[in-house]
């Protein structure tokens, strides 16, 4: 219990040591859902959408590495609704903040609406994505997803059938 105060204190701490040149009253307050319909409208501009942290991953789809992400320099950060990807480079803020949030975390997170430069090999695949310059963590998550919030996420089983669907 003490380590996970400590964690959470470090977390919370690190919140605080955002560079000056962040300003949270440049970015548009929007409803992830709206986003999502209609990316293209928000393209290049700066958001702060407010979600629910699923998960990350170090490992794109081949569209994305095209698109210039890589493992080594890049997280791929799942959020609730699911299907609309948040890209974050990895620098000392993010790394000591994203591998330590834990499932069904509030997270406001503000960045730029961006469009792959290279197309999914899916149509399933979204074609724009938030590139994270700043996240804030508003409640920290016990690490579990309800199961309203699991059905938008993709099991490893199902993106596997995906993939061999789409790959015939």
């Amino acid at each position: 219990m003490k380590l996970a105060l400590i964690v959470s204190a470090t977390v919370l701490m690190s919140l605080s040591l955002l560079s000056a040149t962040f300003d949270p009253k440049k970015y548009t307050e929007l409803d992830l859902e709206k986003v999502r319909a209609t990316p293209e409208e928000y393209k290049n501009k700066k958001v702060v959408i407010e979600t629910v942290f699923v998960k990350y991953e170090t490992t794109f789809p081949p569209y994305m590495e095209k698109s210039g992400y890589r493992a080594g320099k890049h997280y791929y950060m799942q959020v609730r609704p699911a299907n609309f990807p948040v890209m974050a480079e990895k620098n000392d803020e993010t790394n000591a903040m994203i591998p330590g949030l834990k499932a069904g975390s509030k997270v406001k997170l503000y960045g730029k609406i961006k469009k792959y430069s290279s197309a999914p090999e899916m149509t399933a695949y979204p074609l724009y994505h938030l590139e994270l310059e700043h996240m804030e963590i508003i409640e920290v998550g016990d690490g579990r997803i309800d199961v309203e919030d699991a059905k938008d996420a993709l099991t490893p089983g199902q993106k596997e059938r995906l993939r061999r669907k789409f790959l015939k």
